[in-house]
């Protein structure tokens, strides 16, 4: 019941109220504290969470609160070598499908399997422009479309 009602409530991540959802105010190691400060002062533009999350079912409210907690000057998120439970992985994709702002995502070694890792590449054609993805699909590359204008009249 817990994890139908956190998708249930995935809209809550991108409106300023957090109605229905309230961040972690605690997290659970030092680096990952680091990051919500970073994240709560808005001057980044990467976040990377490469094996920093707590495996499964631990981690994810505290993915969910990184996720509410990212605004639109993050332009990379790496998500590598975290071992992400199915809801994770979820939370993920539905995240990215309404996320116009990441241009960059890094998801290698995190237990996507093809399917969840295909929903998620539909998921991130969704928005911006110009997507690709490299290093067998585990990399996803988009960019602006005025960044793509650019690069048009570039070549």
């Amino acid at each position: 019941m817990r994890r139908a009602s956190l998708i249930k409530n995935m809209e809550d991540l991108s409106d300023d109220e957090g109605d229905g959802f309230t961040p972690m105010e605690a997290m659970p190691t030092s680096r990952l504290s680091d990051i919500i400060t970073l994240l709560d002062k808005k001057k980044s533009s990467v976040v990377n969470v490469d094996a920093c999350l707590p495996p499964k079912d631990q981690g994810e409210m505290v993915l969910k609160t990184l996720l509410y907690k990212i605004s639109s000057c993050v332009k990379v998120l790496s998500l590598r070598f975290n071992s992400l439970s199915q809801y994770s992985i979820d939370l993920i994709i539905s995240w990215i499908a309404m996320n116009d702002h990441i241009e960059t995502l890094y998801i290698m070694g995190s237990g996507l399997d093809e399917k969840s890792r295909s929903k998620l590449e539909d998921a991130w054609r969704r928005k911006l422009t110009g997507h690709r993805t490299m290093n067998l699909g585990y990399t996803f590359l988009r960019v602006t479309q005025e960044k793509a204008l650019q690069q048009a009249a570039e070549a």
